[in-house]
């Protein structure tokens, strides 16, 4: 476990010292501040939700669904199990941008990141790359700014995945549902034979 912590602490620091100047400190702290609570993620899903060629308001409900439970799952349950203390207050020469508050493990910023981003992706698969891209940068800037290990980043990332591909694939079978249900519903014109 000591030689894992100790590898987390080598790259958390290699990430950290990485080159800071002030223009790169304001795009990491500018990432960061728009992962903050998944806004980006709901600004995103309200321009998918209002866009001419798509109709189905209800595709903001596995959007806010999944917030939820990502809040709730990393906030409230794991943070509070854990109780890992930030690098930022952990690690003596970790350059720290900004000082955070509450508990390290595992990143929030993270666990919403990739549980919304597989969302958007499905409804929105030409911007896919998009989606996990911003997802990336954002879980980078994180490190950069001194307030996550790799570790808390990784697991957050990966748990939030395993999320919205759950309430993906909950969404996704809803709507086969109704499709089915519609085409059920529709009368079907009998054509008449000609003689």
């Amino acid at each position: 476990m000591e030689f894992l912590l100790s590898i987390d602490r080598s790259l958390f620091l290699l990430i950290n010292h990485l080159p800071h100047t002030g223009l790169l400190d304001e795009i990491a702290l500018f990432l960061s501040g728009i992962g903050e609570y998944g806004i980006v993620w709901f600004f995103f899903g309200i321009l998918l939700v209002y866009r001419e060629d798509i109709k189905d308001r209800f595709f903001f409900v596995p959007l806010v669904i999944t917030g939820f439970f990502a809040w709730i799952s990393s906030e409230l349950v794991l943070k509070e199990l854990v109780m890992r203390i930030r690098p930022s207050i952990a690690v003596v020469n970790a350059i720290v941008v900004t000082w955070p508050i509450g508990f390290s493990f595992p990143s929030t910023h993270a666990f919403f990141a990739f549980s919304l981003a597989p969302i958007l992706a499905y409804k929105e698969p030409t911007a896919k790359k998009l989606f996990y891209g911003l997802a990336c940068v954002i879980a980078f800037s994180r490190m950069y700014l001194g307030h996550h290990y790799p570790s808390d980043v990784l697991v957050g990332g990966a748990l939030g995945y395993v999320l919205g591909r759950s309430i993906l694939w909950w969404y996704s079978s809803l709507e086969q549902q109704k499709i089915g249900i519609t085409q059920k519903r529709s009368p079907v014109k009998k054509q008449r034979n000609r003689v």
